[in-house]
Parts: structure tokens; sequence; C-alpha cells
């Protein structure tokens, strides 16, 4: 499967689907100061543990602080058969345009 990175007009479209998974993936301590709504928290370095619970069957919105951890976690796991996506600019982008 192929991954998208896409701006912010795109990733509030998308985080509106029923079948939409958003996923945080700074620290926790980040998480808990500031995230997007109905985000869920897998920091980066637990991603890998956490995949197998992923249903294959949601789309994944990644984000991260400013993006290159979000497009490295839509990468990897598209390659293993998910269907993602990463938010340019990360939540900088996200709470510039809340």
């Amino acid at each position: 499967m192929e991954f998208q990175a896409i701006g912010i007009r795109e990733f509030n479209l998308y985080r509106k689907r029923p079948d939409a998974w958003v996923i945080d993936l700074r620290s926790r301590e980040e998480f808990e100061e500031v995230h997007v709504e109905g985000a869920r928290n897998i920091p980066y370095e637990d991603l890998e543990v956490f995949q197998e619970y992923l249903p294959k069957d949601k789309l994944y919105l990644f984000y991260c602080d400013r993006g290159s951890s979000s497009l490295m976690a839509a990468k990897d796991l598209s390659r293993k058969g998910y269907q993602t996506m990463s938010l340019v600019g990360g939540i900088q982008a996200a709470l510039q345009n809340a």
C-alpha cells in the first residue's frame, strides 16, 4: 500500500471518517500537554510493539512534533499492509490551524 503525506486541511477531513484512527507519535508527556482531539498516543519508539494490535482495516493518520517521525511510521506501516497518512508539519501545523 502507498502512504501519503498530507496537509492540515486533508488531515482534518480524513480524521472525520469513522474508520480513521489519529495516532500521536510523541512522548506521553507531550501528548498530555496538548494533542489533537480524539488522538491516541503511541510514542514512536513503541510503535513496533503496538502495531500487532492495530487492525489493518483502519486508516491511520500519524502526526508527531514536526512530521519526520510520522513520515517514517507511515512509510514503514504502509509496507506492512496498513493504510497510512502523515501530517506534514506535525502538531505544529495542527496547532496553527486549530
